[in-house]
């Protein structure tokens, strides 16, 4: 007979096991010195316990040998006797195989455990019962059970399970659309955690209680509660789900490069564990994703590997959830075959029948949509009727696509006018809510909702053929984050600590790249510093305002008077072009032209040109290729146009990638005063605001340009009562102060265009980069700014011609006129430039026209310089 085992083996082990959901690292640690005392004791009863321990923490731990410590566990526990232990064994096997996606073993072993265990024992199986009836789609199954469960761990005071069993409880009615059940479970589960002590615990159920505001329509709420959550103060496990929660807000925000970034380390740390459930669900967000940002293919990929594991599985309600992206594409795609109708309807009753009602009332009106597709308006109202309640319980994205459907349903009967009304309804909904935002990039992002909207209203107009009918559609969407108030960051020394440790990281970069040594830690640390001064400007709140969209023919007529102005419009791949002139508004169609080669060629050249180092064959060649390109994108843009615009001074309003033309540079437009405008609406605010009355000049140059203390010399005789910044001068806060109320400035030194973060495009100064965020913070921005920088007149495009960089930010802050270039250009060039634009522009010439006289009057350095542009109103 085996000798009596030491007392302490067998407490050792449950003190283990209680630490596992709290400690796993220390609980494993405890557990294998306890397995080492029994086994010296030779205690089947005191080792079955340790192993029991040491599985479990090995399975927390991501340890591929926790299921055969489990079983082993399981094998001793029967041999000992002891049915109880093989109970709670058999529980937490079942758990393990759940989440290794052996959904169908785990079923069974979790009941025959079930079935061995009484009292508090049988409560607390509940706590691992609902999770994997969760992970199998079946949860609803057994809600009831858990709900007798925990009224019996609350009254026993038994804190930690109870704790456990309402975070398991809130994690499937969050998943479910049930979030008001899910806040209660989750907050409970919270304070029981906290009242233990248990901070890591505390912190998986704030994660969770985080999601909940964007899963009911509130994103940015979300992301500034996850953001509050420090991922390094938390186990791997729990920091994966961080990551993964914060994509899901990110994505519903539409801020795809940081959503995608989040998702991308939430798949490296589930494929690190193992876990294949988790990895799936990796693959449905990023299928997803990928829909969101329209890749296509990608999303229909990933959805269809996702289909195939979820179904092999047997979990039928993620494999209908990654159903109904492949119907997503299909809708995008414009091609919905009655496969794909079967398949997401199929996917919808799951879903509905699986308790997730969110999901099921946007699958009705995914279906809703594919059948206006397909013509099938009967089909289309029955599943419309049942998506209704979104209308209460959706988002704000599934509002406006409801109103979407309703409008194309309408346009089918033949109603455009109650069409139009309906779009115009879902537009307004999206103007409210993006207003309460106070975020420049989540106005343009979130600007993505509408998109299609707006572009249902434009067909309806441009088939009616009525010019200002496509005119009020072409601006109702173009811009229009740019249309709301400016919102100045809050007194944030957090903000304000990191926007200076940033400027001085990016000098010292700087300076490691010129000395060619490596620089990956200060690119990492710089990259962390941006997303932590992204998450907090991301703080402010809107008031509520909006601009309204252009008010018609006349307003412009009046506010342009000689001016002549084209606004392009493209819809389904092609343009239209809408030309006021002598206050005649005409609508042309341009076909479907492809600019994208010429206007690549032109770019290219004009970059090679403004280096300088071409031999005079090579610049004569360089030349004809720009000069090439430009003439055909002049006939393709300008040539159908030039009976209306005459020789008048221009207004361009671009869409898409035309607005990357250096349009100074088209021969119809070389020497012509001309002014870009990122929408008639802006255009028109801007020209009707006050000037500033009290004069004031700002003379700025950064370093490392060689021409930039000449040039601001240069100017200094024509403004000499400038504030003047040169040299260790020329720091970010000076700068700002002086650009602050200024009625002109001009700032020469290096300019930098972020296309992966436009809002940190930036402008060198003497202490690191001036950047967009930066200029949000100006109580009054400078009513015209002159940047002798390459590239900073460059903006990233969002769908809506949503615009995003440092010239974005000043004209949505109220800069009325800036001067910049799309492209590099030559420094010398450049500095004989300003100089004659200044000249004219304090001969009273305006904007526009004191450029194109200074470009015109500078011949040979003509075609380098035709990237500078008047950007506003010129």
């Amino acid at each position: 007979m085996a000798p009596a085992a030491k007392p302490e083996a067998l407490e050792l082990a449950e003190r283990a096991y209680g630490l596992v959901q709290t400690d796993a690292g220390r609980a494993r640690d405890l557990a294998e010195q306890a397995l080492e005392l029994a086994r010296a004791s030779r205690d089947r009863t005191a080792q079955a316990a340790a192993l029991h321990a040491l599985g479990w923490a090995r399975a927390d731990l991501g340890d591929p040998r926790a299921l055969a410590t489990m079983r082993a566990a399981l094998r001793t526990a029967e041999q000992s006797g002891d049915t109880d232990r093989v109970a709670l064994v058999r529980r937490n096997v079942a758990w393990h195989l759940a989440y290794r996606g052996h959904t169908a073993q785990a079923l069974s072993e979790i009941e025959a455990a079930r079935a061995l265990i009484r009292g508090v024992d049988r409560a607390r199986s509940e706590v691992f019962r609902i999770g994997i009836y969760h992970l199998a789609d079946r949860a609803f199954e057994v809600l009831p059970d858990s709900t007798r469960a925990l009224r019996t761990l609350l009254r026993r005071g038994d804190t930690a399970w109870a704790a456990r069993l309402s975070h398991n409880r809130g994690v499937v009615f969050a998943e479910v659309g049930d979030h008001r059940a899910a806040r209660r479970e989750l907050t409970r589960a919270n304070a029981l955690y906290s009242s233990l002590g248990f901070e890591a615990a505390a912190a998986d159920s704030r994660i969770e209680l985080a999601l909940l505001p964007a899963l009911a329509g509130s994103p940015l709420e979300s992301l500034v509660a996850l953001d509050a959550i420090d991922p390094t103060s938390l186990t791997q496990y729990a920091a994966s789900w961080l990551y993964l929660n914060r994509a899901e807000a990110l994505i519903r925000l539409r801020l795809l490069p940081e959503g995608q970034a989040d998702l991308a380390r939430f798949e490296n740390s589930v494929a690190q564990s193992g876990r294949r459930d988790q990895v799936d669900k990796a693959r449905l967000e990023a299928s997803r994703l990928a829909l969101v940002a329209g890749d296509l293919d990608r999303a229909a990929a990933i959805a269809t590997q996702a289909k195939r594991a979820f179904a092999a599985r047997g979990q039928r309600a993620f494999a209908s959830a990654a159903a109904l992206v492949l119907l997503a594409v299909a809708v995008e795609r414009h091609d919905v075959r009655p496969a794909a109708l079967r398949s997401g309807r199929a996917a919808v009753d799951e879903l509905s029948s699986s308790g997730w009602r969110i999901d099921a009332l946007r699958g009705e009106l995914l279906l809703a949509r594919a059948a206006t597709i397909r013509g099938g308006n009967e089909s289309a109202r029955r599943h419309i009727r049942k998506a209704r309640r979104l209308d209460r319980t959706g988002t704000v994205a599934d509002r406006v696509e409801l109103r979407h459907v309703d409008a194309l349903l309408l346009l089918r009967d033949g109603e455009t006018s109650r069409s139009e009304r309906r779009i115009r309804a879902g537009l307004d909904l999206l103007e409210n809510y993006r207003a309460a935002l106070g975020s420049l990039e989540v106005r343009a992002t979130t600007g993505t909702f509408g998109v299609d909207l707006a572009r249902t209203g434009l067909g309806i107009a441009l088939a009616s053929g009525h010019p200002e009918r496509v005119l009020a559609w072409a601006e109702r969407l173009r811009a229009s984050a740019l249309r709301f108030p400016v919102v100045r960051p809050p007194a944030d020394p957090e903000l304000r600590t990191a926007q200076a440790e940033l400027r001085a990281l990016s000098r010292r970069i700087r300076e490691a790249e010129g000395r060619g040594r490596p620089a990956s830690t200060l690119l990492a640390r710089q990259a962390d510093l941006e997303e932590l001064i992204r998450g907090r400007s991301r703080l402010v709140r809107g008031d509520g305002a909006s601009r309204a969209a252009t008010s018609g023919v006349s307003a412009i007529s009046r506010a342009s008077g000689s001016l002549a102005l084209v606004e392009y419009i493209e819809l389904d791949g092609r343009h239209h072009a809408l030309t006021l002139a002598d206050q005649r508004l005409e609508l042309r169609e341009l076909g479907a032209i492809d600019v994208s080669t010429d206007l690549e060629w032109l770019r290219f050249a004009l970059r090679r040109l403004a280096r300088g180092d071409l031999n005079d064959a090579a610049r004569t060649a360089m030349l004809a290729s720009a000069n090439e390109a430009a003439a055909a994108l002049d006939d393709r843009l300008i040539g159908p146009l030039r009976d209306p615009l005459g020789s008048a001074p221009v207004v361009v309003v671009p869409t898409g990638p035309l607005h990357a033309v250096p349009w100074g540079a088209l021969p119809s437009l070389r020497g012509r005063p001309l002014a870009v405008a990122p929408s008639l609406s802006t255009w028109l605010d801007l020209a009707q605001r006050p000037r500033q009355r009290r004069l004031k000049s700002t003379l700025v140059a950064g370093p490392g340009l060689r021409h930039a203390r000449a040039e601001i010399r240069g100017l200094q005789e024509l403004l000499p009562d400038a504030t003047v910044l040169t040299g260790k001068e020329a720091t970010v806060d000076a700068t700002l102060a002086a650009l602050d109320g200024a009625t002109l400035a001009h700032v020469a030194c290096h300019g930098r265009f972020r296309a992966d973060s436009p809002l940190f495009s930036s402008l060198e100064l003497a202490d690191g980069p001036l950047t967009a965020l930066d200029i949000q913070g100006l109580r009054r921005a400078p009513d015209m700014l002159v940047l002798s920088a390459c590239d900073v007149a460059l903006s990233k495009r969002h769908p809506g011609d949503e615009l995003l960089g440092l010239s974005a930010a000043l004209l949505a802050s109220g800069t009325r006129t800036i001067v910049a270039s799309v492209v590099p250009v030559p420094d010398a060039a450049a500095r004989r430039l300003m100089l004659a634009f200044h000249r004219r522009l304090a001969a009273g010439a305006s904007p526009a026209a004191a450029l194109a006289e200074a470009q015109a009057g500078l011949r040979a350095d003509r075609s380098a310089l035709a990237g500078f542009l008047c950007l506003g109103i010129g």
